[in-house]
């Protein structure tokens, strides 16, 4: 019984989650197209990676799980970037499906300064079986509900994102339609729209050690200050070692090999700060990426961001 509560918690909290933000991860140096569809190409070579992400809930059904599968690439002599971002989300009774492309206009300065703005639209699929709760009570419950309910959406944003082979900037505004999933209308509304900064840089340390800072914010007038404070480490060009902190929610380690012939290889783990400490022992990701090789490109190392 005290699992089907649980479970039933879960699916109310995520029925109105569905005007939530992006989902957010402990490896976004690595999925910045995610929220920032100006990210797109900034590699100035193929890329492409998944993300697996599991909030470890002990002992309860239906916690939640968060699958992203991206790439991203230059064209027209690296003056423009597309991108596709694929993510599947289930948590509780609930599916939900976000299918994304993302376009990027590349102003280059010069061989390092690269100021990017981006667009990316989106659909979203979200589904929710009601006839599995009712399989869990004794002679089912007609005011739970039954069959399946499902809301799909499409949604626009902006980004603007500059980088060098130094330190990157970011902004953007993933969702500016406040469309079906908010029962709201179809416009903008500062009730739901989150916008996220980002940034980071690299800092040598020796001639094989580099520190790699990076921070990212989220701001919705409507809802509490948030933000994510990395500090890794990269040994070798290969081995990154870094924490994380996120703003009174958890703190995190990640593990990270990058390969010489591009691919790589993460794992991640949250430990849980705040109250739902008293219900999760927290969360953890998998990671693996491709960065395609590309002879004729003028990178003469593997970029991390």
């Amino acid at each position: 019984m005290k699992k089907l509560m649980y479970t039933l918690l879960i699916t109310f909290i995520t029925a109105s989650a569905w005007a939530q933000s992006e989902a957010i991860y402990t490896f976004n140096l690595f999925n910045q197209l995610n929220f920032n569809p100006a990210y797109a190409g900034s590699k100035e070579v193929l890329d492409a990676g998944l993300i697996y992400r599991n909030q470890w809930w002990s002992g309860i059904d239906g916690s939640p799980k968060n699958i992203n599968l991206y790439g991203h690439m230059p064209f027209a002599k690296l003056t423009s970037g597309i991108g596709l971002n694929i993510l599947t989300d289930k948590i509780g009774l609930d599916k939900v499906l976000t299918v994304g492309a993302d376009y990027a206009y590349r102003i280059r300065f010069n061989s390092n300064n690269v100021l990017a703005l981006g667009i990316g639209a989106r659909i979203e699929n979200a589904r929710a079986d009601w006839d599995e709760v009712n399989a869990a009570v004794a002679g089912n419950d007609p005011r739970i509900g039954d069959g399946t309910e499902s809301k799909s959406t499409f949604n626009v944003g902006p980004g603007v994102y500059f980088n060098n082979r130094k330190f990157y900037l970011g902004a953007s505004l993933p969702r500016m339609l406040a469309n079906s999933l908010y029962n709201e209308k179809d416009e903008f509304s500062q009730k739901v729209n989150t916008w996220f900064f980002q940034g980071g840089l690299t800092l040598p340390l020796s001639q094989n050690v580099e520190l790699l800072p990076n921070v990212q914010v989220r701001y919705n007038p409507n809802s509490p200050f948030d933000f994510d404070a990395n500090l890794n480490v990269m040994f070798y060009d290969a081995l990154m070692v870094g924490a994380m902190y996120r703003y009174e929610d958890a703190i995190s380690g990640l593990l990270v090999y990058q390969f010489k012939n591009g691919f790589r290889l993460g794992a991640a783990i949250d430990f849980t700060t705040s109250a739902l400490k008293e219900a999760t022992t927290g969360s953890f990701e998998l990671m693996a990426g491709y960065t395609f090789p590309c002879e004729d490109c003028k990178i003469k190392s593997l970029r991390y961001f």
